[in-house]
């Protein structure tokens, strides 16, 4: 991950990341190995007490999980039912 340049990449293939996805990337990578809850990452990305939709959050995770498996990394982020997300 090169945070600087916003690119995932894998064996010489590169791939680019949004803003949002590079976040959640950055902030499940600096708690690997430890369940993240929804809201925490919810925070993290928007740091606002405004109400962000539940469903962009989805979105920008399935759209981060499509870009790791381009890549090879498959099931890199499990879903935790109820509890949130861990990065393996």
């Amino acid at each position: 991950m090169n945070i600087s340049k916003s690119v995932i990449e894998k064996d010489d293939v590169k791939i680019e990341l949004t803003k949002n996805e590079l976040k959640i990337l950055h902030y499940l990578a600096i708690n690997k190995g430890k369940i993240v809850s929804r809201n925490e990452i919810m925070n993290y990305l928007w740091d606002s007490e405004s109400f962000i939709d539940d469903n962009t959050l989805t979105v920008n995770m399935t759209r981060l999980r499509n870009k790791l498996e381009e890549i090879g990394l498959y099931n890199y982020i499990e879903t935790k039912r109820g509890q949130g997300y861990i990065l393996q």
